[in-house]
């Protein structure tokens, strides 16, 4: 007689290969959920790596700005202090320049100018006076250009007044200093 098979084979063939499914999904599951893990443990380093990098840089950019505003106010102490040296250096080349004006005064106001105001403003000298004649009051310019420290005599106004028993003109000039009055005699330098 022959043989036949009555067993289901077939089903058992079933199982078997739904077993061998089963197990290969579960793999295929888990080594997908281990790289999914993995990649998520790489993604979450690297942006925790790249946060405290940029932490780092704000802490940095915060120590650049204070020191950027320390050196702008070094910066403008620097420019205080140099003003405060011009202006010590102006006054210091300047302190003497009354006491050579009044001691040139004589040589350069010749007689029969009399003046009534000085006044000193800058590097302009405004002189208000009263003078016998007009020749007189261009004298006195001509000398005051050819001072050499004082120069640029401009006459402002000169009319005769009608006051008896003399007739002066009155007169109003301003010159300039057209160099800083240098002391030979006692001028300390450091």
């Amino acid at each position: 007689m022959s043989n036949i098979n009555l067993l289901p084979w077939r089903e058992a063939r079933q199982k078997r290969e739904k077993a061998q499914f089963g197990v290969l999904f579960g793999v295929c599951l888990a080594v997908t959920a281990s790289l999914g893990f993995a990649v998520d443990w790489f993604i979450n380093q690297q942006t925790a790596s790249q946060r405290e990098v940029n932490q780092r840089l704000v802490r940095e950019m915060v120590t650049l700005d204070a020191q950027l505003g320390e050196i702008r106010l070094i910066k403008e102490k620097r420019q205080g202090l140099l003003d405060r040296m011009q202006l010590i250096e102006r006054l210091q080349q300047r302190r003497n320049l009354p006491v050579r004006l009044f001691n040139q005064l004589p040589l350069l106001v010749p007689n029969g100018v009399y003046l009534n105001t000085l006044a000193l403003k800058h590097d302009v000298i405004d002189v208000n006076g009263k003078a016998e004649a007009y020749g007189r009051v261009a004298s006195m310019m001509r000398r005051i250009d050819g001072a050499g420290w004082l120069g640029s005599s401009r006459l402002s106004t000169i009319f005769a007044s009608d006051v008896a028993p003399v007739a002066l003109s009155q007169f109003s000039m301003m010159f300039q200093v057209t160099e800083s009055p240098v002391d030979g005699a006692g001028g300390n330098k450091s």
